[in-house]
């Protein structure tokens, strides 16, 4: 299983659940590495996408805690076992990597499931209150 994040200088990753920059040549890198695989992320990070749908291309599983949570074209689990299992299945059948793609929460239950991670480092501090 493998991470992939982008941090600042402070290993921030996000504020209130949205991203405090944009940088294309990340974000291609970001679908180019993980289209076509399977990535696992945590409800928050999933409705911070646009209009909270699953990412195009990929298989995605859903870690909630909500019993009753829902969303078509998404795998939705409840536990990081239960995720772990989900992804396992899902990469046999598309002959694909798994990837956590976060939220904070997600990236430390999961980190030790993980033998790569892929990080872009941006050469800034970025202020809580500043986004791009």
């Amino acid at each position: 299983m493998k991470l992939i994040v982008a941090v600042d200088k402070n290993w921030a990753i996000g504020k209130d659940n949205r991203v405090m920059w944009s940088i294309p040549a990340d974000m291609k890198f970001f679908r180019d590495t993980t289209k076509e695989n399977v990535v696992i992320m945590g409800r928050k990070t999933l409705e911070s996408f646009p209009q909270g749908q699953p990412l195009k291309n990929r298989v995605n599983i859903v870690i909630t805690k909500k019993k009753d949570y829902k969303v078509k074209g998404a795998v939705i689990v409840h536990s990081v076992e239960e995720a772990v299992r989900a992804a396992k299945t899902e990469a046999k059948k598309c002959n694909g990597d798994i990837f956590v793609i976060g939220g904070e929460s997600i990236y430390r239950a999961m980190l030790d499931y993980c033998d790569t991670a892929f990080v872009t480092k941006i050469d800034h501090a970025y202020d809580a209150d500043t986004y791009f």
